[in-house]
């Protein structure tokens, strides 16, 4: 049932090279930090200080996160990235759903079946962000972008 919570709040993100966890950094951080990491990291696993093409590939990883973090656009599309493949990993999504497809009655409420035959109910101040809204009786999900 949906609690009105959108449910990436607090959510880890699960990915095999989080740009974030590379650099060492929280998702919040900011450039000043993503940027001194990067420093740190960079010094540490410079190719010429190191021997093995492993660690010359953690030096062009580095190298990459920083690059794609620093860039305020790339670094959103990035975040949205990570947010999508989370939600995709975690719930049974049966439906995207864009904001602008969605018309919300006098109570500001929308809704949408599922195909269990229940409904999704969609309220209209829970979309500030991106969220998922579970099925009332089924495990199925459905995502607001």
């Amino acid at each position: 049932m949906d609690d009105g919570i959108p449910k990436n709040n607090g959510h880890q993100i699960k990915t095999e090279h989080n740009y974030y966890t590379i650099l060492g950094c929280s998702e919040r951080a900011s450039l000043k930090e993503l940027k001194q990491n990067y420093q740190d990291l960079i010094k540490k696993h410079h190719p010429d200080k190191q021997v093995g093409t492993s660690l010359s590939d953690q030096f062009i990883l580095i190298d990459k996160a920083f690059k794609t973090l620093k860039d305020e656009k790339l670094r959103k599309e990035y975040d949205a990235s990570l947010l999508e493949s989370s939600f995709k990993e975690d719930y049974l999504i049966y439906a995207e759903i864009s904001k602008n497809d969605l018309s919300f009655n006098d109570e500001g409420a929308a809704y949408f079946s599922c195909r269990c035959g229940d409904s999704f109910r969609i309220d209209q101040h829970f979309l500030e962000q991106e969220c998922i809204i579970e099925c009332a009786e089924c495990t199925n999900c459905i995502l607001i972008k």
